[in-house]
């Protein structure tokens, strides 16, 4: 997060509306599911968040009503909906001032339609060790670790608010073009999952791209992101910024060829703007357990489709 929004966001948070701080001091604050004031994603800053529902509460003053107010309203709920996977409720000052109970009620609704039944909103269950219990990638929860974003790929947000996942790619080709695989471990604390895939003709960097595309497509919210693989191809095209030159450019290259893979590098692209991506490389086929792995997974997924 840029120092100059949590600097804004402490000056929100000390100017609060009355209805604001009636609503946080007369209900969120004790609310048995956490929520936080003054939460800052990307450039926009919201006034309440609750982590575990993935919910923002936004109170509207007049000026929301005036104007461009409700259209840059809908804009700024359109941007959390679609980069962050939030669900935005919005609610006027008059209905805190003239029925905050309807309006408690109506939070409180949401948050338990958006936690699983079978957990406890004061005690969250804790699933066996290792096992993830949930069809969610990573298991759901409220606060979670996070760390700083510098030299990351991906949307300035809030990241001590975001479950940090470390995932592992590769992909293999017998033939180039050929027969392909790609492999993926995901992991999160205690949690891993693997995923495979393949294709009858196709070539080694599109089942890189393949496999790093898949695993960040299988998260089911806005997370940190710690990737390894062992493809320059891959790696040095984000970090170095190629990836982002070619498509500026109308997937041509610096040296004017077309750029290759324009339809994968388009969908990676667009999943590092969802999340925070902070680039790994590692030597392929040494000592590296999850590498060898993913290897494995794509070696495996590529010879069932030779003939």
């Amino acid at each position: 997060m840029r120092p100059d929004m949590r600097v804004y966001a402490r000056t929100l948070r000390k100017k609060a509306t009355r209805e604001e701080n009636r609503l946080w001091y007369g209900f969120l604050r004790t609310y048995p599911v956490q929520f936080r004031r003054q939460a800052v994603f990307g450039r926009y800053i919201v006034d309440f968040f609750c982590a575990k529902a993935r919910l923002v509460v936004e109170l509207d003053g007049s000026q929301h009503f005036d104007g461009t107010g409700p259209e840059n309203d809908r804009e700024r709920t359109e941007a959390l909906e679609r980069n962050w996977g939030l669900l935005v409720l919005r609610f006027s000052n008059l209905e805190v001032q003239q029925n905050l109970e309807g309006v408690c009620a109506a939070i409180d609704r949401t948050v338990k339609g958006r936690i699983p039944s079978s957990v406890s909103l004061r005690e969250p269950a804790s699933p066996q060790r290792g096992e993830a219990k949930e069809k969610t990638f990573p298991p759901q929860g409220g606060r979670w670790p996070g760390g700083p974003d510098e030299g990351a790929h991906g949307p300035h947000m809030e990241t001590r608010n975001m479950k940090t996942v470390t995932i592992y790619t590769d992909g293999a080709c017998s033939g180039n073009p050929g027969p392909g695989g790609w492999g993926a471990i995901l992991q999160y604390g205690e949690f891993r999952k693997e995923l495979s895939g393949g294709e009858a003709h196709t070539t080694n960097n599109r089942m890189e791209l393949t496999g790093v595309i898949t695993a960040l497509e299988a998260l089911k919210e806005p997370c940190i992101v710690e990737l390894y693989s062992d493809s320059k191809y891959v790696i040095d095209a984000l970090k170095k910024g190629w990836a982002k030159g070619w498509k500026a450019r109308g997937w041509v290259k610096a040296d004017k060829k077309p750029a290759l893979n324009p339809d994968l590098w388009e969908r990676l692209l667009e999943l590092c703007e969802k999340h925070t991506v902070r680039l790994h490389w590692v030597k392929g086929h040494a000592d590296n357990p999850n590498n060898n792995r993913c290897d494995e997974l794509a070696v495996a997924e590529s010879r069932r489709f030779k003939q």
